[in-house]
């Protein structure tokens, strides 16, 4: 069994990382928007269940924001490594070069 190079895409991993900045954004602010539809519902027993529903919505959504975050801070971690090893690699190259 042989060895193979280990191939980092930078480009996808900053690309998540944007993504999931992106999502966690659009996420936390719905909460914002929710307000703005409260008066649609008519009913007071419509308001009432939309209002218990967004509730639970709410709760879920801190934790599932909770988790991008860390997703996120994750991917940026890595990265960090790999650009540091990257770093470190080609300096030992080309001490061993010179």
């Amino acid at each position: 069994m042989g060895v193979e190079d280990l191939k980092v895409d930078y480009y996808a991993l900053e690309d998540s990382e944007r993504t999931l900045s992106t999502l966690k954004s659009e996420f936390d602010d719905i909460e914002n928007r929710r307000d703005d539809t409260s008066g649609v519902w008519g009913h007071d027993g419509v308001k009432d269940a939309m209002d218990e529903f967004a509730g639970n919505m709410d709760y879920n959504r801190g934790k599932l924001s909770e988790k991008l975050t860390e997703v996120g801070g994750k991917i940026a971690n890595t990265l960090e490594t790999f650009r540091s090893a990257d770093e470190e690699l080609a300096k030992s190259f080309d001490k061993e070069r010179a």
